[in-house]
């Protein structure tokens, strides 16, 4: 007889020990992948919300430090007991400092000296969502300062404004702020010369002279005078009262920019403010309005250079804003690149020959007249106009000593590099101090800066930040 006739005949007989195992066996090849996926999927989901909620904490402190200039975080960071409000300081189980050691793992690779412009601060013990995390902002102003081997692919230029600067996306959303675009200046050209069958007088008085469109086609921006007898370009910001109120209920500022470039050959002149067919003209356009009292004007323009070619840049302040205390100015040059206009961009020798004749004519004005802005306490200027632009990396490889032309005025008064104006003139070549003079020590002198936010898991600090524990990181930039 059987086992499988015995069980037939007993019915309450069970499964022998080895069919047992068997099953056993079969069950927990299906069971433990399945139950490693349920563990799995909760380490990723628990990895997942930690990361989320890092990435929260880092977002949080980017924006609280978007909110103050550098003095006011060291002044946060070193002495929080007397406000702290980069983030809820109810969030903050440990301590915020500035991490003056780090500095030091920051070599300047040329002089083997610890790098400046660069500064640490930490968050510990940060709460999120039930999470703890320890935190670390680096702000870092190399990149804006002198030429060095940090630098990218500006190669060596100092403060060479580039698009990442130029779109004004690191700009105080409380300024007002006009940046020239390529494709405003190209319409100011096409005005001149505009397609068939319009006409203007200028165009009539080239083609009269044997100048063709193909001829006109190779003009650009920097051989300006290589054609047209003399050009002339007027930036003018004009500052309105506003119809917005500021929480004390005085008016704020409209600011608006108005380009006009002149044009003359041989006689004929074309003023444009640019090309109606491209839908593209300056006049009155609206940067932003500002607060009433300190006003932030900042102007990002494209220099003009040639020997018989004039810049301006006009500031008016109408009759109607009557509680305006101060004017800041922030006007910088910028050079073309290759991303803007391959045609334009001049050779390291070309651009160091052009910035030595180029000055920029600024006009403080309060209606039709001048201003009374030159009072050192109501004025201040940031600029780059006293910085060649050709580098200083490429002028010391040519072994070239080049004096700064003084490539400024303001209401007709020059402002040379020596501190001579007795004006608040400041560079930006990183550098607040006024022209002329160094910063005082432990002085925060920078002007642009990038921030890097990481967000560690908590007990990091203590380890000086080891990279292995590293959640997140988010980065951003920012003007002093």
């Amino acid at each position: 007889m059987t086992g499988t006739d015995r069980r037939k005949l007993n019915k309450d007989a069970g499964f022998s020990l080895l069919e047992l195992l068997i099953a056993v066996i079969i069950l927990a090849i299906i069971v433990i992948p399945l139950l490693n996926m349920f563990l799995s999927s909760n380490r990723i989901n628990v990895k997942s919300r930690q990361t989320l909620r890092a990435t929260t904490l880092a977002q949080d402190i980017m924006e609280g430090l978007k909110a103050y200039d550098i003095e006011e975080l060291q002044a946060q960071f070193n002495n929080p007991t007397d406000g702290f409000y980069v983030i809820n300081d109810n969030m903050i189980k440990g301590a915020v400092a500035e991490e003056d050691g780090m500095e030091a793992l920051e070599v300047d690779p040329v002089t083997g000296n610890p790098s400046e412009g660069i500064y640490y601060f930490s968050l510990r013990k940060v709460a999120m969502q039930g999470s703890e995390f320890d935190a670390l902002v680096k702000v870092d102003a190399r990149e804006y300062m002198e030429p060095g081997p940090h630098r990218n692919a500006l190669d060596g230029d100092p403060l060479v404004l580039n698009k990442g600067i130029g779109d004004a996306r690191s700009i105080d959303k409380e300024n007002g702020t006009f940046v020239e675009q390529d494709k405003y200046r190209q319409a100011m050209l096409q005005s001149v010369w505009p397609n068939e069958p319009d006409s203007t007088p200028i165009k009539d008085a080239l083609i009269a002279n044997g100048i063709t469109k193909d001829r006109f086609d190779q003009i650009t921006f920097k051989n300006l005078d290589d054609l047209f007898t003399s050009v002339r370009r007027t930036i003018t910001v004009t500052l309105a009262k506003s119809s917005e109120m500021d929480e004390e209920g005085n008016c704020k500022i409209d600011m608006s920019v108005t380009e006009e470039y002149e044009f003359a050959y041989q006689g004929t002149v074309v003023t444009t403010k640019g090309d109606m067919s491209s839908l593209i003209w300056i006049e009155d356009m609206g940067c932003g309005v500002i607060d009433g009292k300190d006003a932030n004007v900042n102007i990002f323009y494209y220099p003009l250079y040639g020997r018989n070619i004039v810049d301006e840049i006009v500031i008016v302040k109408e009759s109607d804003v009557v509680n305006l205390e101060s004017l800041n100015l922030l006007i910088a040059k910028q050079v073309p690149t290759a991303q803007v206009n391959a045609d334009e961009v001049l050779s390291d020798a070309q651009l160091m020959t052009a910035e030595m004749s180029y000055e920029a004519d600024v006009q403080i004005r309060e209606g039709d007249a001048h201003g009374p802005y030159m009072d050192k306490e109501k004025f201040s200027l940031k600029t780059n106009l006293g910085t060649n632009l050709a580098g200083k990396a490429y002028m010391e490889a040519e072994g070239k000593t080049v004096d700064t032309p003084g490539q400024l005025s303001v209401n007709g008064k020059d402002m040379d590099l020596s501190g001579t104006s007795q004006m608040n003139i400041y560079t930006l070549d990183g550098l607040r101090s006024p022209m002329g003079a160094a910063p005082k020590d432990g002085e925060v002198t920078e002007l642009f800066y990038n921030v890097e936010v990481s967000v560690y898991h908590e007990g990091a600090a203590d380890k000086d930040f080891p990279e292995e524990e590293r959640m997140i990181v988010i980065e951003g930039s920012k003007n002093n």
